[in-house]
């Protein structure tokens, strides 16, 4: 196979833009489906915590990480909210009650609908 520098230049090119336009459709993909993740979470806690953790699901927040080469948002509790530090109690559970596993189950439910997400991403750069 002859590749010439002009047909290897375009084949740079089209590389170099396919990078610049998944990032740039992934941002979106990521960012809906962390709150997807956060929204998913805080309703497992509602059903889960009772009186005992009333404040816990809104203690359970999104946020971007600054990263320069990632794309990344966290998705769990913020310590420094009401009962947020009490997270890994009921995620995990304690002497005092069992795990309720809501951030493992909102994970689960989100995991396929994000991998899909990013196939059709794939799948449009080809």
């Amino acid at each position: 196979m002859d590749i010439d520098g002009s047909e290897l230049l375009d084949l740079v090119r089209y590389l170099d833009n396919a990078e610049h336009q998944a990032a740039a459709k992934t941002y979106p993909v990521v960012e809906r489906h962390a709150k997807a993740l956060q929204d998913q979470w805080q309703k497992n806690a509602r059903e889960t915590a009772r009186r005992h953790g009333k404040h816990y699901p809104k203690s359970i927040t999104t946020e971007q990480v600054p990263a320069a080469e990632a794309i990344e948002w966290t998705v769990g509790p913020e310590s420094m909210m009401p009962q947020g530090g009490m997270g890994p109690g009921f995620e995990y559970g304690s002497r005092n009650q069992p795990p309720h596993w809501d951030g493992a189950r909102a994970a689960i439910q989100e995991e396929p609908k994000f991998l899909k997400s990013l196939d059709e991403i794939v799948r449009g750069l080809l």
